[in-house]
């Protein structure tokens, strides 16, 4: 076992008492700060190959994304995920923004899209999930068919690989019909999404943090040709409490 991967195993052993090791000299110097704190995921091997190679080309040095990078290579393009521990290695900003970058690139054309949501610090403190509308349900309906079903499947099998996120689910409608009927209506559509997320055993439930229903107070579009799109169950990504 060469030196990196001593320095590694030790950091990632001692992740939980000494996550501020990030900020260390070794550790800016190798540019293992993604390392640290995560225990699972990205697996030893992964990082000890990646610190080697890091320690060998500079221009790479202070790349946090490279070992996710070098991780997807061999795994063609799958979801890689991170681990229990990378949250408070990485940062939550960093951790939600390698998030969106393996999701983005396997979500591109199913239907689904990300959103970084920034907060005052402008780090990324969320990420949205949008559902497209006039395929997740049609008008009156909560029902999830077709392509809104696999759809939410394979986002089930993207969160499972983030286990330090919680989910807010919020469901809309569009204008057709009252207030009184869009309202319990709303709710049912982040109702479905809910419970497609956790029958397929991807996500815990106790990740789900809030289930809310809007009617249709925000619209995405105003104009009735293009109603569906209003039609819609949008999931926010938060980093988990």
């Amino acid at each position: 076992m060469n030196k990196v991967t001593l320095k590694i195993t030790a950091a990632v052993i001692a992740a939980a008492a000494l996550t501020s090791s990030c900020e260390t000299a070794t550790w800016k110097r190798t540019g293992l700060a993604t390392a640290i704190g995560c225990t699972a995921g990205l697996g030893l091997g992964a990082v000890a190959d990646e610190a080697s190679r890091k320690q060998e080309s500079k221009d790479r040095k202070n790349d946090p994304f490279a070992i996710m990078k070098e991780k997807k290579k061999h795994n063609n393009g799958k979801i890689v995920g991170l681990g229990v521990g990378c949250a408070a290695g990485l940062g939550t900003g960093l951790y939600l923004d390698m998030m969106y970058n393996d999701i983005e690139q396997n979500f591109k054309d199913k239907g689904i899209t990300l959103e970084k949501i920034p907060g005052a610090d402008g780090k990324t403190q969320e990420l949205l999930v949008k559902m497209d509308g006039d395929i997740s349900f049609a008008s009156g309906k909560d029902e999830l068919t077709g392509t809104a079903q696999s759809n939410v499947t394979k986002l089930g099998e993207a969160l499972e690989a983030y286990p330090e996120t919680d989910l807010k689910i919020w469901g809309h409608t569009d204008a057709v019909g009252s207030r009184a009927a869009n309202q319990p209506l709303s709710e049912k559509r982040a109702e479905s999404v809910k419970e497609m997320l956790v029958s397929n055993k991807k996500v815990d439930v106790r990740r789900i943090s809030e289930v809310k229903g809007f009617a249709d107070q925000n619209k995405l579009v105003e104009t009735k040709a293009a109603e569906p799109k209003n039609r819609r169950v949008e999931i926010r990504i938060v980093p988990a409490k």
